[in-house]
């Protein structure tokens, strides 16, 4: 059914509906939609499509997710109608493209595990995407105010700088201090940012974070989100991850690819069967 793939791909490309589009935007869902339609009647007619049905509840489940994709149910059950299509035809539709993805997930899961030596070829391969840069941990208090507001920016002002007197005098209480009073998500966290590289925090707090040595803290720091105060907890030099590190890194990126290639070759051989020569 096109109009469920066209729907399907608008949303998932363009977040939109399919007659919201542009012309150039129309194109390009329609194109995909229009492939997608064409492979997926090729797969459901194939033999490993005879004995794959979705159970009910898990295609239930399924269509609750993407519902809850939109702004609200008004807005998918409108786009519905857009694209003149009834809840039971999508629902239909929608079985077939989860039987489409168990199909190739039951192909995927037929390629032949990842070796060592696999891993070891990748590695000695890519040594550069091993390279692990300088990291540090560390922790944050944020006081946010109103920029329009003189008074809230004054108020947050005298907060913070209290706040950076008792941090700086104890700097062990930096993490009760922005569990009690940082007005950042990471309060819940006692502040804490994790381990992050440069370039990860915004342009201000990176600049500081990177000039701190291990346990120090930061000057008052001033953004467009508020006041805030940056400690670095430790630091982690660059350096070039094992080979035992990296396998962790490297498994999932060969299996992956062995999957895709055998869904390739599957789909080929759907498609373009092999003819038999004559003698």
């Amino acid at each position: 059914m096109l109009s469920f793939h066209l729907m399907k791909f608008a949303f998932q490309d363009f977040r939109k509906s399919a007659c919201n589009l542009t012309h150039q935007e129309y194109d390009l869902a329609y194109q995909h939609a229009n492939e997608e339609m064409l492979l997926h009647q090729v797969i459901l007619t194939s033999d490993e499509a005879c004995c794959v049905v979705i159970p009910d509840p898990t295609l239930q489940q399924t269509l609750l997710e993407i519902i809850a994709e939109y702004p609200d149910e008004a807005t998918f059950y409108g786009t519905l109608e857009e694209n003149n299509m009834k809840l039971d035809e999508y629902r239909i539709a929608l079985h077939n493209d989860l039987r489409v993805e168990t199909i190739l997930s039951r192909i995927a899961s037929t390629v032949q595990s990842v070796t060592a030596a696999e891993v070891r070829h990748y590695y000695n391969r890519n040594k550069t995407e091993f390279n692990q840069p300088e990291q540090r941990s560390a922790n944050l208090i944020q006081i946010r105010f109103n920029p329009f507001s003189p008074s809230e920016l004054n108020s947050a002002y005298k907060k913070i700088t209290a706040i950076h007197k008792r941090v700086t005098r104890n700097p062990v209480s930096f993490p009760e201090e922005a569990r009690l009073v940082s007005d950042c998500n990471t309060a819940k966290n006692d502040g804490n940012l994790g381990r992050l590289a440069a370039g990860e925090l915004c342009p201000e707090l990176d600049r500081v974070l990177f000039t701190l040595q291990a346990g120090e803290t930061s000057t008052i720091v001033h953004n467009s989100s508020g006041f805030s105060i940056i400690q670095c907890s430790k630091i982690y030099p660059a350096r070039k991850l094992s080979i035992k590190e990296a396998f962790l890194i490297i498994f999932p990126i060969l299996l992956k690819k062995k999957q895709l290639e055998a869904c390739r070759m599957w789909l080929q051989n759907l498609i373009q069967p092999t003819k038999e020569t004559t003698p």
